[in-house]
C-alpha cells in the first residue's frame, strides 16, 4: 500500500509540470499526425503558422526537421524582424538576409524568386538559393517565406530541383499564418481535425 501511494505521488508531480506546460505556447513546432502526412504548428508570440507535410512517407527527424521524401529535406523556422533590414517588405528582406548570409560563406550565390510557385498570393515568398563553393560543389533550397506581424516563418526544403515543384506547391498551399495563440485549446482543436480527416 506503502508503494502504491507513493507512485501515485510521484504521478502527481511528473503530472503537475506537464498539465502547466500544456497550458503554454510550445517553443518548438508540434505536429499532428493525420490519414496523409501531418500538419505542423510553429508559434511565435499570439500566432502561429500552419503548414501540411502530405505523405506517409515523411519522416520527423526532430521538432525542426522533416524527411519529407528520400533525399529531400525541410527545415522549420522562424526569422523575427529584428534581424532584418527592411521593415516594409519583411518577405524580401528575409531573402536578403538568407543571400548576405551565404556570400559570406561561399564562393558564389544565385537566388531566383519563383514566383511560379506562389499563385497570387501576396504573404508568402519562394526563394530558391543556389550556393557554391570554390571547388564548384552546390547547395541549394527553396526558402518559402511566410509574412507574420513580427517576422517570417521559413520552410526551407533542400535540394532545389524541378521535380520537387509540386511538392513546394503543396507546402505553399497549406502556409497559412493562424491569428490565435497556439495553445492548450487550440492544439486540441488541431488533433480534432487531423482525427476527422483520417
Amino acid at each position: 500500500m506503502k508503494r502504491l501511494s507513493q507512485l501515485l505521488l510521484l504521478g502527481a508531480f511528473i503530472l503537475l509540470p506537464v498539465k502547466g506546460v500544456q497550458a503554454e505556447t510550445p517553443k518548438d513546432p508540434i505536429y499532428v499526425k493525420t490519414s496523409n502526412g501531418w500538419t505542423g504548428a510553429y508559434a511565435h508570440g499570439n500566432e502561429y503558422a500552419e503548414f501540411r507535410v502530405i505523405g506517409n512517407g515523411a519522416k520527423l527527424q526532430d521538432p525542426y526537421h522533416i524527411l519529407l521524401q528520400k533525399n529531400v529535406g525541410m527545415m522549420v523556422s522562424f526569422v523575427d524582424q529584428k534581424e532584418l533590414q527592411n521593415d516594409r517588405d519583411v518577405l524580401s528582406a528575409h531573402a536578403q538576409w538568407e543571400i548576405d548570409y551565404w556570400h559570406q560563406h561561399a564562393s558564389r550565390v544565385e537566388s531566383n524568386n519563383r514566383t511560379d510557385l506562389i499563385g497570387t498570393r501576396k504573404d508568402v515568398k519562394v526563394t530558391e538559393i543556389r550556393v557554391y563553393n570554390d571547388k564548384g560543389s552546390q547547395l541549394s533550397s527553396y526558402l518559402i517565406g511566410l509574412a507574420a506581424k513580427d517576422g517570417v516563418f521559413v520552410l526551407s526544403v533542400s535540394p532545389a530541383k524541378k521535380e520537387i515543384d509540386p511538392l513546394v506547391k503543396e507546402l505553399v498551399s497549406s502556409f497559412k499564418l493562424v491569428p490565435r495563440n497556439l495553445d492548450a485549446e487550440e492544439t486540441k482543436r488541431l488533433s480534432s481535425e487531423a482525427r476527422a480527416q483520417r
